[in-house]
């Protein structure tokens, strides 16, 4: 996988941590800005990258982040916060939710949708989370949580299980979060860190994950090397009946992973999409195919085409239909 490929592969693993979904915009071009953002934090620290979205204007609009005030206190983005984005089920109680609720509020966005903070609207009291009293805003606040254990072992176990694919094991998750808390919570360093651990070598060796939709028909879609609208209309009528629409996650808790995926209608979507692309004229007259079809292409052999093999529609049609073409 090329550099820029890697990192708009990053980029999609990081919207499945901070899922927006466009429907609760009124401005969808907000999350060109997360998009973004996200991007200019793949070389940094997920001190960094938390701080920055919890000030995003997407993902504070998506949970009601506006409409939390001192004196009307919401506290939706406050348990996400806490549950999916920082610590994790268990490592809080709810007095951390309400303290946090306080420490996020006043935020709103002004005439040019920047995100502010409006002096009438924020508690500027002392707030107590998770054992320290402070005066929490939302950028300290996030400061706070990344400096907690239970931060590490969490992001470190949702990232393992997006790239991975299978639960990482106790001792495994111990010592990464424990590396990674050394390292300054480094991005580049917990990703390479998971890619390079064992048990991630292995699962990509027996395929044990299965690519999520949009992987596989970017994959697909590179391979043919189509940039025809034909091939993105198909695509995107294809990701919708697989269940994983760009910037549509199903829920605050992101997309499906892995076996997840494992459903006949979403499954059976993946192979029309796939046999679509090749049937349809126009986007094979405009393939810009490789010499071949390497067996590079595949984590493990497939099972109806040898690899090499010459890159004609037939041999595409197989290696698009063969089970092992969907695995990450």
């Amino acid at each position: 996988m090329g550099a820029d490929q890697g990192r708009l592969w990053q980029v999609q693993l990081w919207l499945g941590v901070f899922p927006v979904n466009w429907r609760q915009l009124v401005i969808p071009a907000l999350l060109e800005r997360q998009v973004a953002t996200i991007r200019q934090h793949l070389g940094g620290s997920f001190t960094a990258l938390l701080s920055a979205m919890v000030l995003d204007p997407a993902l504070q609009i998506s949970l009601s982040g506006p409409a939390n005030h001192r004196g009307n206190p919401n506290e939706n983005l406050a348990r996400e916060l806490l549950e999916l984005f920082s610590l994790g089920e268990g490592h809080y109680i709810e007095a951390d939710v309400k303290e946090a609720a306080r420490a996020l509020s006043g935020y709103r966005l002004d005439a040019d949708q920047q995100l502010v903070l409006d002096p009438r609207r924020h508690d500027f009291g002392s707030k107590t989370i998770l054992g320290r009293s402070s005066e929490f805003d939302a950028e300290s606040l996030a400061l706070w949580l990344a400096e907690q254990p239970a931060t590490a072992r969490h992001i470190s176990a949702r990232i393992w299980r997006q790239l991975v694919g299978t639960q990482p094991p106790p001792q495994r998750l111990k010592a990464l979060a424990e590396g990674w808390r050394c390292r300054q919570l480094s991005i580049p360093w917990l990703m390479g860190a998971i890619e390079s651990a064992p048990e991630a070598i292995e699962s990509h060796k027996r395929g044990l994950r299965l690519a999520d939709p949009i992987e596989m028909v970017v994959r697909s879609l590179r391979l043919l090397g189509s940039r025809h609208s034909d091939a993105l209309a198909i695509s995107l009528r294809g990701l919708y009946a697989m269940g994983q629409l760009p910037f549509e996650p199903p829920s605050v808790k992101g997309w499906p992973v892995n076996e997840q995926w494992l459903n006949l209608r979403w499954l059976q979507a993946r192979r029309r999409t796939l046999q679509a692309l090749l049937a349809n004229e126009e986007v094979w007259a405009s393939r810009l195919l490789p010499p071949e079809l390497p067996t590079s292409l595949t984590p493990i052999a497939p099972l109806s085409l040898s690899l090499p093999a010459p890159p004609s529609r037939e041999n595409l049609s197989l290696l698009f239909a063969d089970p092992v073409w969907q695995l990450a």
